[in-house]
């Protein structure tokens, strides 16, 4: 009897901090749960075309004034129905003057994210580059060791000898915030202004992730100086062609990527390409490479078909390059602060800068955070065609 006394007692007092029954209190809470939930599934369904419910939701002039109460849109506080915005928001506490730019800004955020998730043109750069998560701003150092010749025969009772240390190479890297601001003004949400205000979250999407693969790809494009402080691509490191695309030079790159050594052992790698980065221009002529055409058998050039990918931004119709499989040789290193690889929105919460209630507008910022460089050059290749 006391356990079931004492069960019933807690289960009650899950309604109350006190312990006492409040059903007026718990409704409250309830109602403003369950408003929240409802105003967040309009805003999800302005922005987000897929929403089941997206058709009716038109106006982002009504969904303002359905969760705020200011009629007017004055974007004063006086004007809004505070126990209207309060269960919009699903607070039951004092409400301020960030509720409706917080609830906007989360509807915002998921739509940029799940348009960042969406495959695109832009996601390229996950064929080229390996990830890792980055714990802070200091620089990040990779040291990669160099393997060992082959092993020495050991005669019967004969002694090991010590075998020579390979050396290493180490390169390095900081990640750095990349970002912006952007706006909801007053007169957006009076004029109801619903293309622009649906475009904020995709743009930022599509830009963070144009950002982040012209970074990656740009390694390939600028022919950076790296850890050895050459050129990525010199002639010192055999990767460095001239030649036009063509079957011929095709061969010729495959060739010395296979004949790469290992660092420490000058041992060959025995790595071919994987894929072929080529500009628009080539794109046509990448695939005719490796397009059978009247032969009933595949010349050995055709049966080596790599992933053609062409780059979208880069402008120089000529030159070609192409990437071993970063299983086989870690090339290029990406790290993401915290390991978080999507950007991130933040609303500007401040009420006396900045803010709807001050100047008129509701300011977002999308940062996204990411470092990286080349570990190896091994693993490619480029022709600077003239």
């Amino acid at each position: 009897m006391t356990a079931a006394i004492e069960g019933e007692r807690s289960y009650l007092a899950k309604f109350t901090e006190s312990g006492k029954i409040n059903l007026g209190e718990w409704d409250s809470g309830a109602r403003a749960e369950d408003r929240s939930v409802k105003m967040a599934g309009m805003l999800d369904a302005f922005f987000d075309p897929a929403h089941k419910d997206h058709g009716a939701v038109q106006s982002f002039k009504e969904a303002y004034i359905e969760m705020t109460g200011d009629r007017r849109v004055t974007g004063r506080i006086d004007d809004m129905d505070r126990a209207k915005l309060r269960e919009s928001a699903g607070f039951r506490e004092a409400l301020d003057s960030t509720s409706f730019a917080d609830v906007l800004g989360d509807s915002m955020t998921r739509r940029m994210v799940a348009d960042y998730r969406a495959p695109s043109v832009y996601d390229v750069w996950r064929q080229l580059a390996t990830t890792t998560p980055v714990g802070d701003f200091r620089t990040q150092e990779r040291t990669r060791f160099g393997g060992y010749g082959d092993l020495p025969a050991v005669a019967q009772s004969g002694s090991y000898d010590a075998l020579t240390s390979p050396g290493d190479e180490k390169a390095s890297y900081a990640v750095t915030k990349r970002g912006g601001t952007e706006t909801v003004t007053l007169e957006m949400i009076k004029n109801d202004d619903v293309g622009s205000i649906r475009q904020i979250p995709v743009k930022l999407s599509r830009a963070a992730k144009r950002t982040l693969s012209k970074f990656v790809l740009d390694f390939i494009r600028s022919n950076p100086t790296i850890y050895d402080t050459k050129a990525l691509f010199h002639a010192d490191h055999g990767n460095l062609g001239s030649a036009a695309l063509d079957a011929t030079s095709w061969a010729a790159a495959r060739l010395a990527m296979l004949k790469q050594t290992e660092a420490g052992s000058s041992d060959r790698l025995g790595i071919g390409p994987r894929n072929l980065w080529v500009p628009s221009d080539l794109e046509a002529t990448a695939h005719d490479i490796f397009k059978r055409s009247t032969n009933n058998d595949a010349t050995f050039i055709q049966s080596l078909m790599p992933a053609i990918i062409p780059v979208w931004y880069w402008t120089d119709a000529s030159d070609w390059a192409a990437s071993a499989d970063f299983n086989d040789i870690p090339t290029i290193e990406l790290g993401f602060l915290d390991g978080n690889q999507e950007p991130e929105m933040f609303v500007q919460d401040n009420p006396s800068v900045g803010s709807m209630f001050t100047n008129d507008k509701l300011t977002y910022k999308i940062r996204h955070i990411y470092g990286g460089n080349v570990l190896d050059y091994r693993g490619l290749y480029k022709a600077v065609v003239a």
